[in-house]
């Protein structure tokens, strides 16, 4: 088996390990394909350089300290924090400027299809009346503990909260003992949009 030099070790701390570690944390951020790293080296060693001008000189400079020489455990502290926890910020910072400049004007809308627009900007409770292949309707409440897919697999729907709806588009009462409905996007074929307020305030569908 070949020896890993020291050489070696501190290239794939630097190079290697923070790129992995962001682009790992942004495809938890972001909804992508699965992907293997090696098939994204560049973006990872674009997150990786990002964090080596950054994080480096203060780095060094705490590293080249004589207080740190004397207490070896700091450098390992000091690392960590730059090599591996640094990297789990920088996706965070990329997703929020690309929302800065997409509120301006400044970039396209990012979301693929326009659900994932939509509920990926939703931010209150709204309703839903979903009309299925079939021509019933069904309709609910759309809050924190439902759920939309987002691409590359978008269409998939839960409601947390599921209403009987009249043939007038009414939302007329809760289904008893409904613990939700699962939507597949073969199931429906239409999607009506209610903000917010009590089903009584709803309008006609």
């Amino acid at each position: 088996m070949p020896e890993l030099k020291i050489e070696q070790l501190l290239l794939i701390t630097g190079f290697v390990l923070p790129g992995a570690i962001s682009m790992y944390v942004y495809g938890l951020k972001v909804p992508q394909k699965e992907f293997e790293l090696k098939d994204r080296i560049a973006e990872a060693m674009c997150f990786s350089l990002v964090n080596f001008l950054i994080v480096w000189l203060p780095v060094e400079r705490v590293l080249s300290s004589g207080a740190v020489r004397n207490y070896p455990i700091v450098t390992w502290v000091v690392l960590i924090i730059g090599f591996v926890i640094a990297p789990v910020f920088w996706p965070f910072c990329l997703v929020w400027l690309l929302e800065a400049a997409e509120t301006r004007g400044w970039i396209a809308v990012r979301a693929k299809t326009a659900c994932d627009d939509f509920f990926g900007r939703q931010r209150t409770e709204c309703w839903l009346q979903v009309e299925l292949t079939d021509g019933r309707v069904v309709g609910g409440r759309f809050g924190h503990n439902s759920f939309a897919s987002s691409w590359p697999d978008p269409g998939h729907l839960f409601m947390e909260e599921v209403w009987q709806v009249t043939e007038e588009g009414y939302f007329a009462e809760p289904l008893l003992g409904s613990a939700g409905m699962l939507l597949r996007p073969s199931d429906y074929k239409l999607i009506r949009v209610y903000e917010g307020g009590s089903p009584d305030e709803q309008g006609q569908g």
